[in-house]
């Protein structure tokens, strides 16, 4: 038989007793990721120079087969992170028929080109693209392997064949963008039928944009209330208001604040932990309403400053 070994994040690792201690939220999803080193090389992430994270996240090689009724037993839902590697679809297609579909799988990719898509139909039931870049030409600095006009046709692709809102978009926040640029490019997914999915830029070390500043957490909770607005259909892009590239908004607009605007946005029960900051200090995503301090967000998303 052979030996099929996939990368478990610590947390996932820690919560079914593959590595020791306990994870520092109680995670709903397990987080997978298919082995290898990517060639797609972005420059904002380290998996093209170290193998063993994605962003800041160290990950774990354990047999799959002998996990496989222990995750399914533990977790609500399963998301496997692919690495641009060669032939890595049928690599993640044979991760995928490992399961036994008792629990529903999201695969989060990004191809070179999107003929390949239609392969995972029926394997998984949500489909993650990394846009990442709210901006073409950002896009194209960042991510100077992959292509912004494929990967749109990508995603228009994958809705069609996925369904409304199945395709999860990732979006980084604080790569040179405004929010006015993030917010358009919600407008555009939704309109797609496409979700998006915030994330917030922070640098790591040993990448080429260690360098660059962390997204400001007043930046971040206004566009978390944007994608509320248009994902509920109360605005659209053209009702927003900006001041150089900055969202205005009034008082009287927060009189709709929810604590559950601002928990972690993705896939049905994503948590994906510590992603964007580290396990000390303030958390851009929240993986639970309780740690929600609603006086102190309203603050920061009337704060206007310009950076």
């Amino acid at each position: 038989m052979i030996i099929m070994n996939v990368l478990f994040s610590l947390g996932s690792a820690a919560k079914i007793g593959l590595k020791k201690g306990a994870p520092l939220v109680d995670q709903k999803t397990c987080y997978l990721m298919v082995e290898g080193i990517c060639t797609a090389g972005c420059l904002f992430c380290i998996k093209s120079k170290d193998e063993s994270k994605l962003s800041r996240v160290p990950w774990y090689s354990f047999d799959l087969d002998k996990s496989i009724s222990k995750i399914e037993s533990s977790f609500k839902r399963v998301c496997i992170q692919t690495v641009n590697s060669e032939n890595f679809v049928n690599e993640l297609k044979g991760i995928l028929s490992k399961f036994s579909g008792n629990i529903p799988v999201s695969a989060s990719l990004s191809l070179k080109n999107y003929g390949e898509i239609e392969d995972l139909y029926g394997y998984v039931d949500k489909i993650g693209i990394g846009l990442d870049c709210a901006r073409k030409d950002i896009f194209k600095k960042l991510k100077p392997y992959y292509s912004w006009n494929k990967t749109w046709s990508g995603l228009k692709k994958a809705s069609e064949i996925f369904g409304d809102l199945n395709v999860i978009c990732h979006i980084i926040s604080g790569l040179g963008e405004t929010e006015e640029d993030t917010v358009s490019i919600f407008q555009k997914l939704f309109d797609m039928g496409v979700y998006p999915s915030l994330f917030a830029f922070t640098p790591i070390k040993g990448t080429d944009c260690e360098n660059y500043n962390s997204l400001d957490f007043s930046s971040y909770r206004r566009l978390q209330f944007a994608h509320y607005l248009i994902s509920n259909d109360i605005k659209r892009f053209d009702d927003f208001s900006f001041d150089k590239g900055i969202i205005e908004y009034q008082e009287r607009d927060c009189s709709i604040l929810r604590k559950d605007i601002f928990v972690t946005k993705g896939c049905p029960f994503c948590d994906r932990p510590f992603y964007n900051e580290s396990s000390k200090g303030n958390l851009y995503n929240f993986p639970d309403v309780g740690m929600i301090d609603l006086s102190k967000i309203k603050n920061e998303i009337l704060n206007h400053k310009i950076y």
